[in-house]
């Protein structure tokens, strides 16, 4: 048989023709492949050699379906252009690495119409386990997952009924810690900006008990929701904020990034020393900026590690008896809430 051309030979070529050229069975080249260590060394060279000769590709998905096996895990990243998502999922993607499984990635942009169709595409291939950068909330997606039985690891946030494993933090306590915080202080006029579905009602609705605590309540609340936040909708929110309640002395952001867009806004307008700015997340830039930012210390990073080396322990058949685990939120308290001397 002749081999003429590397992209003709990852069409064209059989395991029967791999088998021809090394002169064993089929069966013998699918056992080498899969497990080299129950075929004799010479054959298994014999094999090897007439993999390399005829550039015989191994059809993963398709020994997985046969097998009933598969290497795959399936993460549903829910926005990799969040800093803190995408570094849960470094965290994710270094657990495993070396392990012998293969992460494979969908962007499912907090979309649950995405990842019921995203989830739908995969579980034919008979993925060892499925990873999601939240909370699955679609019951009709949650009924599919549950059909199949298999490993689910949620991350994020906190909820009561987990489909499998979750490793989280709360959302509610975050946005707790952060009234408590801005009420003790003194803040009276105070408002919130961000996300007000999923997540950000979670913390929406722990920033109102913290405040709640201090004897004040939210005096405006602006939703963002729709879209991921960039620098200049936290500008714009800053003057928004300003315009409609002047009153206004601290300002809570449920996305540091729009946190640091106002906070850059309120440095160009002047303001930055009467109103107080608040965000979520803690990434390296709110404590380098001029006026450093309060905000939520999000170990996003360390949840993604965690939940990789729990699906692992998982997947080689050990017993996982934490299967929820709930990493602490902690305040960080900067110069941007100190109380503001009033004219």
């Amino acid at each position: 048989m002749a081999f003429e051309g590397k992209d003709e030979r990852t069409r064209n070529v059989r395991v029967e023709d791999v088998a021809r050229e090394a002169g064993v069975s089929p069966i013998t080249v699918s056992r080498t492949l899969s497990n080299p260590d129950l075929v004799k060394p010479e054959t298994r060279e014999r094999v090897l050699q007439a993999v390399e000769k005829t550039g015989y590709i191994v059809n993963t998905f398709a020994s997985s379906l046969r097998s009933g096996r598969s290497s795959l895990i399936a993460m549903f990243v829910s926005n990799i252009e969040n800093q803190h998502v995408a570094r849960a999922t470094r965290g994710c993607a270094d657990a495993l690495e070396n392990s012998g499984f293969h992460l494979m990635m969908a962007h499912t942009n907090y979309s649950a119409r995405l990842e019921a169709d995203f989830v739908g595409s995969v579980l034919p291939l008979r993925p060892a386990a499925l990873v999601f950068t939240g909370i699955v909330q679609a019951e009709t997606t949650r009924s599919m997952i549950r059909s199949r039985g298999m490993a689910v690891m949620e991350m994020w946030d906190h909820v009561d009924d987990p489909m499998d494993m979750l490793v989280g933090f709360s959302n509610v306590e975050g946005g707790r810690l952060m009234g408590e915080h801005l009420g003790a202080s003194g803040f009276r006029n105070v408002a919130y900006v961000g996300r007000t579905n999923t997540a950000g009602n979670e913390r929406l609705a722990g920033f109102r008990e913290g405040l709640a605590a201090a004897g004040t309540e939210i005096g405006f609340l602006a939703p963002m929701d729709g879209h991921e936040p960039v620098l200049t909708d936290g500008a714009q929110a800053l003057r928004t904020v300003m315009k409609r309640f002047p009153q206004c002395d601290a300002i809570f952001f449920s996305s540091e990034i729009l946190a640091v867009g106002a906070s850059l806004e309120a440095s160009r307008l002047g303001v930055i020393d009467r109103i107080a700015i608040a965000g979520y997340g803690d990434s390296p830039i709110a404590e380098a900026l001029p006026m450093p930012l309060t905000t939520v210390h999000v170990s996003s990073y360390e949840m993604g590690f965690r939940a990789g080396k729990m699906l692992l322990k998982h997947l080689s058949g050990e017993t996982v008896r934490e299967k929820v685990v709930i990493l602490p939120n902690e305040l960080r308290i900067r110069r941007s809430t100190a109380r503001r001397s009033q004219d």
